[in-house]
């Protein structure tokens, strides 16, 4: 079973941070993760002038660039049919997909929660956790910031992973 989490939270909330340190735990411990970053944000995601970008801007629906150690694909407004679709050949293998920002809405949530702020996410029934230094409102768990070790072990212990071995 291949677990899905959301790490969400505002602009420059540490998502991005937290997200390295898990990453980093997750793996230490023996454990296969991918990532998904969404963004609100128009990107050029392709370089410009390398051929899959060439391809694309001739009129190709998508560019696949494989490699003998990594492949890539870009593609225009991607149908969500065909997202799904990937999602499943990429991710079936992994035991832990976590999404930064608002990509997956049906995956549990741990909000990043800046000093001084509440989290956006309170009453959301997806939201589990939060990433602070100060505990939620509403009894939702509170983990500490800045200890990448103590978000795995309770991301292992909350969704019964069993590591290798």
């Amino acid at each position: 079973m291949t677990v899905h989490l959301s790490v969400v939270g505002r602009k420059n909330s540490g998502k991005t941070t937290l997200m390295k340190g898990l990453i980093a735990e997750l793996v230490r411990r023996g454990f296969s993760v991918a990532t998904v970053k969404h963004t609100s944000h128009v990107h050029e995601f392709d370089t410009p002038g390398k051929d899959s970008w060439v391809h694309r801007q001739a009129g190709s629906a998508a560019a696949v660039i494989i490699s003998p150690e990594r492949w890539s694909c870009h593609t225009d407004r991607p149908d969500p049919a065909m997202v799904e679709q990937l999602h499943q050949a990429l991710f079936q293998e992994r035991d832990v997909v976590l999404w930064e920002g608002r990509g997956n809405p049906d995956a549990p949530k741990v909000e990043c929660v800046p000093p001084g702020l509440e989290p956006l996410h309170i009453g959301d029934p997806g939201l589990l956790a939060v990433v602070s230094e100060s505990p939620a409102a509403g009894g939702t768990e509170q983990i500490a910031p800045g200890r990448p070790e103590t978000l795995a072990d309770w991301v292992v212990r909350r969704f019964g992973l069993v590591g290798p071995g």
